[in-house]
Parts: structure tokens; C-alpha cells; sequence
């Protein structure tokens, strides 16, 4: 499944016409951009932990919910990008699967 885009949604039909509509109430690229950096510290944190390999693999799959829910206000822009709709935008640049874990999380 696509990212979702909030707002407003026209048909446009015939030649020659141009049509841009920025209502939206959706993420933004800084916010894609701010979801990515806060999801890297957080991973990096929990390869700190040990709860993550230095590779990315999941060493410790209960730590990583625990520290995922009570580090929730952490990861806010994170959050914000997923429940945004932005999930695939985030997943396609931080990708393995202790992100998709991470994101599944709060998405929840």
C-alpha cells in the first residue's frame, strides 16, 4: 500500500489545463525528513542497548517494544510521519527490519 495523501481530490479532464492544489493537511518533506533522523538516533540507541545487532537484526524483540512504548514522546515527529500517512516514505529511506518494527509499532 502507497503512502496516503490527505485533502481535497479533483478530476481534471481535457487538454492543456494545469491544476495545483496545496490544501492538504498531510505530511511534509521536513516531515518525512525529521521522522528519518529521530528513527536513526533511535536505532542507534537500541544497537547501544543490545537490543539491535550492529547489523540491524533484532536481538531482543520484547526490549525493542519496550523501549518503542515508553520512549513514544521521543519519537514524535516519527509518529506524526506514520500516523501521517508517511510510512512507506520513511520506510524506503531507513530500511531492515528493526525499522519496519519500530514503525509498526507506532502505527498501531
Amino acid at each position: 500500500m502507497g503512502d496516503v495523501v490527505h485533502g481535497s481530490q479533483y478530476k481534471q479532464t481535457g487538454s492543456n489545463s494545469n491544476m495545483t492544489v496545496n490544501n492538504s493537511g498531510g505530511v511534509t518533506r521536513a516531515d518525512v525528513d525529521a521522522a528519518v533522523v529521530e528513527l536513526r538516533a533511535f536505532i542507534d540507541h537500541l544497537t547501544r542497548t543490545g537490543a539491535v545487532g550492529p547489523n540491524g537484526q533484532v536481538n531482543d524483540p520484547t526490549a525493542v517494544v519496550a523501549e518503542v512504548e515508553s520512549g513514544r514522546s521521543r519519537l514524535a515527529a516519527l509518529g506524526k510521519a506514520v500516523l501521517g500517512g508517511a510510512k512507506d516514505a520513511v520506510l524506503t529511506v531507513v530500511q531492515g527490519g528493526v525499522a519496519a518494527l519500530v514503525v509498526a509499532l507506532l502505527g498501531r
